[in-house]
């Protein structure tokens, strides 16, 4: 592999953080809400109260606190106002890109990938032939926005149209999919995507060393 040692030491390092084996995932869901419980319980400190799963509200001893101060809140408005401009830069350059994304919450797999594409400066040609997916079944995607590709055939086009973990996420959810932590598989495809490494040769040697399926 063109990546060495340094390479498949820092993915195996990924797989052991992030892979759930099958048999312990009942118990591993188990675990998650009792961690929930307790971060719950946790945020409720003396002098406040917590009925249910209603918010916590603060009762009369922490109004009188000597911690507790009036101005705090001009602190914080003081704050803000210093961080006006920069939010008001962040607002104008991303806020058109958010009302585009918003347009297409409603895309079928077909749609949202070749508006992707098309988004990212990309080429049809460009996204399958890095995918190492055939034209034949790229045009049954293309011309038919209802057709669900196979799990596989849509993680190499996700890899093909360079997607971040999110955009691959969504993607594929739109394809009836999701990326699993009880799936080797998934979990070594997710390290490529979170490290831009969209290499499918790459992958599938990956793959093979730790005895799964290739994607192609």
């Amino acid at each position: 592999a063109r990546y060495g040692k340094r390479f498949d030491k820092d993915l195996q390092a990924y797989i052991d953080e992030n892979y759930v084996d099958a048999k312990h995932h009942e118990e591993y869901s188990i675990q998650t809400m009792a961690l929930r419980r307790d971060l719950d319980d946790a945020i409720c400190q003396p002098g406040e109260t917590k009925q249910d799963d209603a918010p916590c509200q603060p009762g009369e001893a922490d109004l009188d606190d000597e911690s507790f101060s009036p101005y705090e809140d001009d602190l914080y408005e003081e704050d803000s106002d210093e961080d006006t401009e920069e939010e008001n830069a962040f607002t104008q350059l991303h806020e058109s890109k958010l009302e585009e994304r918003m347009k297409h919450l409603t895309d079928s797999f077909s749609e949202y990938l070749l508006y992707l594409i098309e988004e990212k400066g990309m080429t049809n040609a460009d996204v399958y032939k890095r995918a190492l997916v055939d034209k034949k079944t790229f045009s049954k995607i293309k011309n038919h926005a209802d057709y669900h590709p196979q799990k596989m055939t849509a993680m190499c086009l996700c890899m093909g149209a360079k997607l971040n973990l999110d955009e691959t996420r969504d993607l594929l959810a739109r394809a009836g999919y999701a990326l699993s932590p009880c799936d080797k598989t998934d979990i070594i495809f997710s390290y490529f995507i979170e490290n831009q490494i969209y290499d499918m040769i790459e992958l599938d040697i990956q793959l093979e060393e730790h005895g799964l399926s290739c994607l192609i």
